[in-house]
């Protein structure tokens, strides 16, 4: 859908011991500019940002390409269907605005074609899986330097 290009501010991001580290006002500042939800997301987590991070943390883990991509190459209708439905269902959760236009349009193109248009279904599912490693990316750095703190 849309490729961001993410930098990094200097006053919210320090340098210690030799490894660079981000406040969580950078994360969501970053995730924003990728086309994230934040403040939707928040508010749909009552509020709680680190509730919603909790999840958030999660994602990366729950992404499930490989299994969206076999079931299209087998044409398997009711795995298809369900892997991209759950990625919409997670991403409309999380506000991830970019990853749910991607998962939408591919539900909308199986539902007109089913598999009759196997090359554009493929596209939007590596379009998708581009947008969402772009997003799992930002998520897995913050995380790693949540860890070492």
């Amino acid at each position: 859908m849309r490729a961001a290009r993410v930098t990094y501010r200097r006053s919210v991001v320090h340098q210690r011991n030799g490894e660079t580290t981000m406040e969580k006002k950078a994360f969501m500042e970053l995730l924003e500019a990728t086309g994230v939800q934040v403040q939707r997301a928040v508010d749909r987590f009552m509020g709680n940002e680190n509730l919603y991070l909790t999840f958030l943390a999660k994602l990366p883990k729950q992404l499930r390409f490989e299994e969206i991509l076999q079931a299209l190459d087998n044409e398997d209708e009711e795995v298809f269907y369900l892997r991209v439905h759950d990625l919409k269902g997670l991403a409309g959760n999380l506000e991830l605005a970019p990853i749910y236009e991607c998962a939408q349009a591919i539900l909308v193109e199986f539902r007109t074609s089913r598999f009759h248009q196997k090359k554009k279904l493929t596209d939007l599912t590596r379009e998708a899986r581009r947008e969402s490693e772009q997003i799992a990316a930002l998520i897995n750095g913050y995380f790693r330097e949540e860890e070492r703190k």
